[in-house]
Order: C-alpha cells, then structure tokens, then sequence
C-alpha cells in the first residue's frame, strides 16, 4: 500500500458512525426515478389538455443511448446534499442496466469505500469522494467525472446518472402524505447520525403497522446499526411497494397539479443529464419492464468476494482482490446473467424443510437451486407446520448475495439464529404456506 497515493479527502480520519453509517437506500432511489420519468411522460403526452399550446416533443427510442447497443446504463446516486455535511460525498451508487429487447433490469451496487483511480489523473480516491471532487473544480463537472471513472473501473459505457438528494425523498413522501408499511420487528438504533453529523439522534420505530412521514421513512431505511443489512433490505423492500401503492391509490399520475407540485418540490433535490425527450422515451422503456427479470449484484469483501479490505495506509479502503478490477468488470459485463449475480461471495449451502401443506415443496425448490451450484445439505419435512416461509441466516450475514437471490424469487422473512449443534447449513429455509412458487418463468 505504500505505493498507492491518496488524496487528503481520503486521508481524513472518518467517525465510525460516518464511516459505516446506514446508506440511503438503493431501491428506493430507483423508484423515485420511474415515478419521476412517468411524471414527465403524462406531461408531455397529456401537454395539450393542460396548456393552450400543447407540450409534446417528438421523441423516439432511438434517441436513448445504448439503445442500438442493446443495453442502457445508468448511474443513480444518493447524496446528502445542501446544508449537509459533506453534502457531495455521494452516499449511495449503484448503477442500473435495462436491456429493452429483453425487458430486463440488472442493479449493481458500488461501496463507497472502493478505492478506484481518478479518470485521467494519477491519483486514487475512494469512489464516494469523486463528485465532489469534480463539483469543488467546476461546478457542474462531478457527476461526469463520476461517470468516467465507473466506466474505466466496470469497463461498460455510463450513459445516463440521476441524483437525489434526502432532503428530495422526505419531501416526495410527505407530499403524498406518508406511507403505510408492516413493521416485522421493533427498531432501536442509538447510533443513528443527526442532521448535523456531529453527533447521533437514536431512532426508535414499534412493530406493526405504522403510518411513516419523509423523516421517519428515510430513517427506516437507513437504519443498520442494530440490524442486519438483510433486514434493511427487507425494509427497503416494503417502502417501495408502499410507495406504488400510495401513488396509484391517490390517481396520482392523473392529477395535473398533484404531479406539477412534486416536479416542483424534486426540482431542487434532482439532477440529471437526461433530455427530456430521452426521459419520456426512457420511461416508455421503464414502463415495459418485466419484474421477474430483474437481477442485481453487491460488490461485496466478503469471502470469495471480488474485493478485500485494507486499513494500513490509516483509513478504511475496498481493494480490487485481483489488482486490476478485472472481477468488477466480469460482473458488470456479465450481470445479465443471474448466475453471476449470486457469484460474488462463496456458494452457501442450504437446508430445505417443508412446513408446507403441500407435499413435495423441499423437493422441487431444491432441483431448482442445486440449478445454480448450490449445495443442499437436507431435504426433509419441518416438525410443524408453517403459515409464513422463513428464512434463517445462521452466518448472521456473511450470505447477503445468496439471501438477496432466494428473496427475489419468493417472499420471505429472514431471521438470524445461531447454527443447531450438528447442522452443515448456512442457510436453512422452512417452506410455508404463503409460498406459491418462484416469482419468475424458471420453475423448480
């Protein structure tokens, strides 16, 4: 490491509750942006009944880049933004992939303690400093820089980015008036940063249903520190379908004002290099995706992983394990297929019980995850019966790959539980039940 050459923004000794503080969520940031791009859709292709001289740009999908390449990539940050510390740093990165012939959807998300070469320059920062690097030199210049560093780092075209802010997401949720989500379990984390970063604000949300403005949202779905990042995940989960439901309840994209009120509001917590016409072409795509084909992937460090960890230069870095990101690159090439999705940490191995009224479940599940290189340790019937399918996570998350897979193919709730004394497992699923099979075409 003493050859690596790191920025003084780098240098810079980070508060563990910075440092490892819960990130906004990716999902939700991908949410906002389809809500946002039917928004300006209806504008445009409603323009005529709203104002006197119309509002309509001729615009196809050819115009969207990477459409003739077969695939549109996009880079989707969160930030802390105005009168936030570090307002720049970005605190979320992920970067979304559509393929519009085969409406597909493929998420990627980036740590922020990656460690990755500035483009065009000698120096290496970790990934979450770069735009504000870029915004500090030229206003206006980050989010490009960002861009060219990802695409030297994943080896794929950026075509597009999209920012917002959390000031924007609280906003947006108590526009709509809150949200309704089932909380599982109770939270309490003491730890929670407060709105200056300087010191905490300990969150604490009761189990069952609650009713969730924009700060209590945004906290929900951050909050990691007395949780495990799978039930972060969960919760991001349930905040997304919350929001569809609310949205579509309200009639809310066919309310001229309700719509102008929210593109109002995002105005200043959004920014993007799309076009308009890209955007309303874009959103035709979103529209036709088909949600059993979307994929994703965590560039993680955990066993196998493609990335190591390293703090002997006296701050906290992600490393590429193979020295030149050419795993990175393998992911983000290859993410298309779901296979390399669940590759980015070692292969768990799984127990299936059936607790089931049905006979038979344990078994076909099995077939279908033995598919992708799983080992199944049993196969058997639970001792009781279950109303609900659960999953128990006996690594207490060092599977977070495997247990985003199984979650994207069925429901579920996750559990940490220490390992039964003579049990192989990792992970050890009860079939319930609610199950009615996998949420894709693919049967077991």
């Amino acid at each position: 490491m003493k050859d690596l050459k790191i920025s003084s923004m780098a240098n810079k000794k980070v508060p563990f509750y910075k440092k490892k503080g819960a990130k906004i969520a990716f999902l939700i940031l991908g949410v906002f942006l389809l809500v946002i791009l039917s928004f300006i859709a209806y504008l445009l292709a409603q323009g005529s009944k709203i104002f006197d001289s119309g509002w309509r740009l001729p615009f196809s999908d050819s115009d969207i880049k990477g459409v003739k390449e077969g695939r549109i990539n996009l880079l989707v940050t969160g930030i802390g933004g105005a009168n936030h510390p570090g307002g720049q740093l970005t605190d979320s990165l992920m970067v979304v992939s559509i393929k519009p012939d085969t409406k597909a959807m493929a998420m990627i998300s980036i740590p922020r303690d990656l460690y990755v070469p500035i483009s065009n320059r000698s120096t290496s920062v970790k990934i979450n400093e770069i735009l504000a690097l870029g915004e500090n030199e030229k206003r206006g210049s980050g989010a490009a820089l960002l861009k060219q560093t990802l695409e030297n780092t994943l080896g794929v075209p950026i075509h597009y980015y999209i920012t917002l802010d959390f000031v924007g997401f609280e906003k947006f949720i108590d526009e709509v008036d809150g949200i309704d989500v089932g909380v599982d379990k109770a939270i309490y984390d003491p730890l929670y940063p407060d709105i200056k970063m300087e010191g905490y604000e300990p969150f604490y949300l009761k189990a069952g249903q609650q009713h969730l403005d924009g700060a209590t949202a945004l906290k929900y779905a951050r909050s990691r520190q007395t949780s495990s990042d799978f039930d972060r995940a969960a919760r991001q989960q349930k905040i997304i379908v919350a929001v569809k439901e609310k949205v579509l309840r309200l009639g809310f994209l066919a309310n001229p004002k309700k719509i102008l009120d929210v593109t109002t509001i995002l105005s200043n917590h959004l920014r993007t290099d799309f076009a308009p016409n890209d955007m309303t072409a874009f959103a035709g795509i979103v529209k036709e995706l088909d949600n059993s084909k979307t994929v994703s992937a965590v560039i993680a460090n955990g066993e196998n992983g493609p990335l190591i960890a390293d703090s002997s230069s006296g701050t906290y870095l992600l490393l590429p394990r193979d020295k030149s990101f050419s795993d990175l690159k393998k992911i983000a090439r290859d993410i298309f297929e779901t296979k390399t999705a669940v590759s980015t940490e070692k292969k768990a191995s799984i127990e299936l019980l059936n607790g089931s009224s049905t006979a038979g479940q344990a078994g076909r599940l099995g077939e279908f995850l033995q598919s992708y290189d799983y080992t199944i340790t049993n196969i058997a019937n639970a001792n009781e019966k279950h109303t609900k399918t659960v999953i128990y996570d006996y690594t207490k998350g060092q599977r977070q790959s495997t247990i985003s897979f199984l979650l994207s193919k069925f429901n579920a709730e996750v559990k940490e539980k220490d390992k039964p004394d003579g049990n192989s497992a990792d992970i050890s699923v009860v079939i319930g039940d609610d199950y009615t099979g996998l949420r894709n075409t693919e049967a077991p």
